[in-house]
């Protein structure tokens, strides 16, 4: 079994510089990281949840995010999943977002840099859904 190889004029490129001409080239970016589901997830999740919250990742039509705190966790993850889908869905169009997944991470404050973060501050916990 022999391999031909066909040598092009000019100097050598990067692999990463090839592969990111094409993705650009082929229109696999939009595909690959919308944007707009990074920008709208504060709108949808709302100023106290998205204070405690970040938009990680987008595989697979499902949306990563990061949580603050085990407390905020549990509060989105079982009780606001079903709106914050449908919010997303609503705005979303053209893109299928089938799930969240959230985990507990270094979610930072608007405008906080994670370096720079105090990890004892004292963090407010969810509002509770139990009746007063």
């Amino acid at each position: 079994m022999s391999t031909r190889h066909t040598r092009r004029g000019g100097p050598p490129e990067a692999v990463g510089d090839i592969l990111a001409q094409y993705i650009r080239s082929s229109g696999l970016k939009d595909k690959l990281r919308s944007p707009k589901i990074y920008d709208c997830w504060p709108q949808v999740a709302g100023d106290e949840a998205s204070a405690h919250t970040r938009v990680v990742g987008f595989t697979n039509a499902v949306l990563h995010v990061e949580v603050d705190s085990a407390p905020w966790l549990q509060m989105l993850a079982t009780f606001r999943k079903p709106e914050l889908l449908q919010g997303l869905r609503g705005l979303m169009n053209g893109v299928p977002v089938k799930d969240i997944r959230f985990r507990v991470g270094s979610a930072p404050d608007s405008g906080e840099i994670i370096s720079e973060r105090n990890p004892w501050q004292k963090r407010p916990s969810p509002p509770t859904t139990r009746g007063t």
